[in-house]
């Protein structure tokens, strides 16, 4: 006969080392993270955009963006934004990320803090930011 009036152990409310969150160290899907290189070419001439995605949470600084080029004045700039998951992203979907903060602004005045963006990867390996209020894109390549 069995024993049907004994308890399970496997119902116990026990937590175990294998509970969500504990084997991953982030959220963010691992062909998204590294080193990515784009540029506007503009009438003030050719700027360039290193974009660093790393591991991280919802709510956490997981992107970094250093902005550097020429100004319509004359001269240069070089900004250094930063922003954050904003939502864990389903399997296949775009990984939504937060308005930008700037960080670092060589002249601080040229930098100004970016709108929600979305990433998505390309069948070709590339990566497209794209600006969830204007619709605007740019597409960058892995760099590292």
């Amino acid at each position: 006969t069995r024993a049907t009036d004994s308890p399970s152990p496997d119902v116990s409310p026990d937590p175990s080392p294998s509970e969500d969150g504990d084997n991953s160290e982030g959220a963010v899907p691992e062909g998204y993270l590294g080193s990515w290189s784009g540029s506007i070419d503009n009438a003030s001439g050719h700027s360039t955009r290193e974009l660093v995605i790393r591991q991280g949470e919802v709510g956490e600084a997981v992107l970094t963006l250093t902005a550097e080029g020429p100004l319509a004045t004359g001269g240069t700039y070089r900004c250094v934004f930063e922003a954050s998951l904003t939502a864990e992203p389903a399997e296949g979907e775009a990984v939504r990320i937060g308005p930008s903060t700037v960080t670092e602004g060589e002249p601080m005045a040229s930098c100004t803090p970016g709108s929600p963006t979305t990433l998505t990867l390309l069948p070709d390996g590339s990566l497209s930011r794209e600006n969830t209020s204007s619709g605007e894109k740019l597409t960058y390549t892995k760099s590292g």
